[in-house]
């Protein structure tokens, strides 16, 4: 049967750093992009149904 408990005499830790500010940089570029592909594709679509 599998045991999922750790030796008491492990000594290792685990250290997770998260820069919140490049997640909040990506969030915005990524954002201000879908916001520029809809108005560009809003835009060719008003442009081609006026022809």
């Amino acid at each position: 049967m599998y045991n999922n408990k750790l030796p008491a005499s492990t000594g290792d830790r685990v250290s997770v750093n998260v820069d919140v500010t490049k997640i909040v940089k990506y969030a915005c570029i990524t954002g201000v992009l879908i916001v520029a592909i809809v108005f560009i594709t809003n835009c060719i679509g008003s442009i081609v149904n006026r022809k």
